[in-house]
């Protein structure tokens, strides 16, 4: 068993996506006059982050593609890739929608519980 490349898992996903998304609610936060340059700062670091754990990926599909086509395997290589991708987005997708979910349900159960 091998661990893979740090950043493809569901964790990894998860962070650069949130990391992503980290400047726009940083902007609406700075509208309502609640951030500071340290909160910035912050989000700067993690959203550069992201893009270096997606500019590391990107580096290895193509190192990895090349060294395809240098082997003689040209066949079409980005189907794995974009396969692999879909599969991870999908389920973080599902994952979110089911933890949602069960966050509504306790809230409820929650609330029928103290009346």
């Amino acid at each position: 068993m091998t661990a893979g490349l740090p950043g493809t898992g569901l964790g990894g996903l998860l962070y650069v996506l949130l990391a992503l998304l980290m400047p726009v609610r940083e902007l609406y936060l700075t509208a309502r006059g609640r951030s500071s340059r340290e909160r910035w700062a912050v989000v700067g670091q993690q959203a550069l982050m992201a893009l270096a754990i997606i500019a590391a990926l990107a580096g290895t599909a193509v190192v990895v593609a090349r060294l395809l086509d240098a082997g003689g395997y040209a066949a079409d290589r980005a189907a794995p890739l974009v396969a692999s991708a879909a599969i991870g987005v999908s389920v973080l997708a599902v994952l979110s929608v089911l933890l949602r979910l069960w966050a509504l349900l306790d809230r409820r159960r929650a609330g029928t519980a103290a009346a």
